[in-house]
């Protein structure tokens, strides 16, 4: 049966966890306000906020990646994808992951195709550490969830 200490214990875990990626510039400001969202009646809007976020990197990586790889590079296109990725990390507050695809996006501008390559690099290397942070996030949000449908 599920117990409120318990629920209570896994909450503190989640805040100190979110207070971690925070200390470590891997989200902002923006982060902790979406916090304010989870209410009873929409406990899971963290999950799909966080899933949503993810499986959209995962296309605008490729299609990054796809833009990179021709020949000849259309970087009017490269820009415009480098900049909704800007905004959905932005819109999040995925601090680290934004910060890196600003660069992404500078390089576009200068129309320098190894600087977008390594641009694109970090970006990706910085958003992997925040998803394997966040699904970390993830599982603590479905525990307290399923808990909280256990009272």
């Amino acid at each position: 049966m599920a117990n409120i200490n318990n629920i209570a214990a896994l909450k503190l875990q989640l805040y100190n966890h979110i207070r971690s990626m925070h200390d470590e510039g891997l989200v902002n400001q923006q982060f902790l306000q979406l916090q304010v969202l989870r209410q009873p009646f929409r406990c899971d809007i963290i999950l799909r906020l966080v899933t949503t976020y993810c499986n959209s990197c995962k296309d605008l990586f490729s299609s990054l990646s796809h833009q990179l790889d021709q020949e000849r590079v259309n970087y009017e296109r490269l820009n415009d994808l480098a900049l909704d990725f800007y905004a959905r990390t932005s819109s999040i507050g995925a601090e680290g992951v934004r910060r890196a695809c600003a660069s992404l996006i500078e390089a576009c501008e200068r129309k320098d195709k190894n600087g977008c390559s390594l641009a694109l690099y970090w970006t990706k290397n910085r958003f992997s550490y925040l998803r394997g942070r966040f699904e970390t996030l993830v599982k603590m949000e479905r525990n307290i969830i399923y808990l909280e449908n256990m009272l």
